[in-house]
């Protein structure tokens, strides 16, 4: 706060309050609003003493233009800006200023270009334009309604960069276009681009299938390509991840090759919308996972061979996900929506402060995310920008699906208006999130979390509780799961095989099961297994075993880069900033696991091949699928379909002899499997999964 003499909030439609310093406050002074020719009287009704100052709340009877200025000024003469305050939250604010219209960002021809932003509260909105031989204007806006400041320049604006001065509250800030869909460097500027001069994409993906058919891969860009043992020519770049012929220095397959021969369906990127964190212009001097929303429709420039060229940027992102689908891979965005990086940077709380946040009674952000704020996704213009983004990415990028970060954060309504209008663009287009519980309040009650699944129905969930069984607890490395030993729970594990929907346990449908046992947070598996075994050979033993719980089982499954072949982190849990040395995908594990990376793939094929591994309803399953634990704790998983198939489950380390159908034969194991005769029985030897078919 500066020295003025007193603070005044607009905080509802009829309703002022006035923050008086008591070294200036007067029991018997009275307040009046003067806005252009009209004077307004306040009446106060409350006064209510906060120690070193005095609030004053004061009603009126009259129809405030927000994006006009107005003082309250006492008989004094005492004077003071009328600031936005509480009424941006309110329910009125939001169906007043709500614009539905698809138009807010530039809208470029070559003739001129217009340009809309929002903001109802702002008094003066200007642009900077900047001319690519340097030359700048500074052209004022009118307001037109809704909140929508519109203008239209004429001329060819294309390679141009603009951003916004907006005065609100005081004090004329700059702000970024919050649909700004190219930028410079670090984002000082956005620049006004002809999309029909970028790269033109040429293979949409043409994912056919339920989600119960895809096999997704969580890969980050910077990760991928990084190792130095292997010779991407665009390490650590958009590009790099569809370099054709790469190979590992013993030999095989790496990069874009190697993700075909492995046979997933999408590659879920790790984010790459522009993020902070990082230096775009000296890529290695920090590193960062992108968990920091700075711009959500430019692409980030981290990955880019040139991050001060906007189109380049544009054009490598799409080639990216072009080639991607070439190769018959979807592209999966993660994004999050839960919260921004910096409260007082993003263009929404410049634009209209205090709107796009949840607050507590006190008006202080809440922190549910862990990151300082939580986006209020309830808010018709934060949900327009919600809904507005996922929309762009389909339409202009192809983007096959999308991960929601902290999915739980965000609002039913928001999550079920998204998925509403990516059916509109195509069937197959995949929707799933981190469906936690973040809040303890009633606020939960509205939240998209996995409780809430029966009005998230054509949603996906991370189970986690899939995780926790077969893994072991997230948050207790020393405490195994079922692939790592622990057999105490085996009937719940029964459950997890079973898409965790059987009887309604979980989930109501398979596909709202994302199985998962390993993701980009906490401890990778091998590094939680050889904390609790110590034995590298038993613990890789372990991790196949999950992994093909993983992709067995009913439900959509989830890998983690590496997963397949026992990527480490060196036991680091957290390593959102823990550079290149930690994260790296490491090219040499797929030279030293060939023989388990094979297993993987075969199974990902046998999945993909058959029916009865994608049951979606209690129905199906209840007809096609049964799943018997025996006395050693091994489990039986038996699916009878067109093909029918005997799967064990064996999470320990003795031989086991178990009798199978002779008109069943073995087709694949990960344990030591030997057949006696004169027993007609399999002995199994060693943790590992075994697959007879009939």
């Amino acid at each position: 706060m500066n020295n003025r003499p007193y603070y005044c909030y607009l905080d509802n439609f009829d309703e002022i309050t006035i923050i008086v310093p008591m070294k200036n406050y007067r029991d018997n002074n009275h307040y009046v609003l003067i806005g252009g020719d009209e004077e307004i009287e306040l009446v106060i009704r409350e006064k209510i003493s906060l120690g070193t100052e005095v609030k004053i709340i004061c009603s009126f009877d009259a129809y405030i233009h927000l994006e006009r200025l107005y003082h309250v000024e006492n008989e004094e003469g005492a004077s003071s800006e009328l600031y936005t305050g509480k009424i941006v939250r309110t329910e009125l604010f939001d169906n007043i200023f709500r614009t539905k219209k698809s138009d807010l960002g530039f809208t470029y021809q070559k003739e001129a270009t217009k340009f809309k932003i929002w903001s109802p509260v702002a008094k003066s909105v200007k642009l900077e334009l900047l001319s690519p031989d340097g030359f700048c204007q500074m052209i004022e806006f009118p307001y037109t309604s809704q909140g929508v400041w519109r203008k239209i320049v004429e001329g060819d604006l294309a390679d141009y960069k603009y951003r916004y001065h907006v005065y609100v509250n005081g004090e004329e800030r700059v702000v970024l276009d919050p649909y700004a869909i190219a930028s410079d460097a670090n984002a000082t500027y956005n620049y006004i681009i002809d999309k029909t001069t970028t790269y033109q994409m040429k293979h949409p993906y043409y994912f056919s299938g339920d989600p119960l058919d895809a096999v997704i891969y969580e890969v980050s860009i910077r990760d991928f390509t990084n190792d130095p043992e292997v010779t991407f020519q665009h390490r650590s770049q958009y590009l790099g991840m569809v370099e054709k012929g790469v190979k590992t220095k013993g030999g095989f397959k790496a990069g874009i090759d190697y993700l075909k021969e492995l046979g997933i369906t999408h590659v879920q990127i790790m984010p790459f919308y522009d993020f902070d964190g990082v230096d775009e212009l000296h890529p290695n001097k920090s590193y960062n996972w992108g968990y920091n929303p700075v711009q959500y429709n430019v692409p980030e420039g981290w990955f880019s061979s040139d991050p001060n060229d906007p189109v380049k940027r544009i054009n490598e992102c799409k080639q990216m996900i072009d080639e991607f689908h070439e190769a018959g891979i979807g592209v999966i965005m993660d994004v999050v929506f839960n919260h921004v990086y910096d409260v007082q940077t993003f263009p929404f709380e410049r634009l209209v402060p205090g709107y796009a946040y949840h607050v507590d009674r006190q008006g202080i952000y809440t922190n549910a995310s862990g990151c300082k704020n939580d986006l209020a996704t309830h808010r018709k213009m934060v949900r327009k920008l919600i809904l507005d983004s996922v929309a762009y990415w389909v339409q202009e990028y192809k983007v096959d699906g999308f991960r929601f970060d902290l999915m739980g954060l965000i609002d039913l309504e928001t999550m079920n208006e998204v998925r509403q209008e990516l059916y509109s663009y195509s069937k197959h287009i995949l929707v799933y999130g981190e469906g936690w519980k973040m809040y303890s309040s009633n606020l939960a009650d509205r939240m998209a979390h996995m409780y809430n699944k029966n009005v998230l129905y054509n949603i996906g969930f991370f189970n986690d509780q899939f995780r926790e069984r077969i893994k072991g607890k997230t948050f207790d490395i020393l405490s195994p799961g079922y692939s790592t030993g622990n057999i105490k729970e085996v009937e719940l594990v029964k459950q997890m095989i079973m898409g965790s929907s059987h009887n309604r346990f979980l989930f109501k449908y398979t596909s709202q099961s994302i199985n998962y046992v390993e993701c980009h947070d906490n401890l990778t598996f091998f590094d939680k297994a050889i904390a609790i075994a110590g034995d590298i050979a038993l613990v890789k033993k372990q991790q196949l075993l999950a992994t093909a719980m993983v992709i067995l089982s009913q439900g959509v499954p989830f890998l983690h880069a590496g997963q397949e072949c026992f990527r480490s982190k060196q036991g680091v849990e957290n390593s959102y900033d823990s550079g290149d040395e930690i994260n790296r995908f490491d090219w040499s594990l797929v030279d030293e696991n060939q023989e388990s990376i094979g297993f993987i793939r075969s199974i990902i094929a046998l999945r993909k091949a058959h029916q009865v591994f994608k049951l979606k309803s209690t129905t199906e399953l209840n007809q096609a699928c049964d799943v018997i634990t025996l006395g050693s704790g091994s489990i039986m998983y038996a699916l009878n379909n067109s093909t029918n198939f005997l799967i064990v489950f064996k999470p320990t380390c003795f031989t086991e002899a178990i009798s199978i159908p002779e008109d069943y034969k073995l087709l694949l194991a990960s344990a030591t499997v030997r057949f006696v005769e004169e027993n007609s029985v399999y002995e199994l030897t060693g943790t590992g999964t075994t697959i007879f078919e009939k």
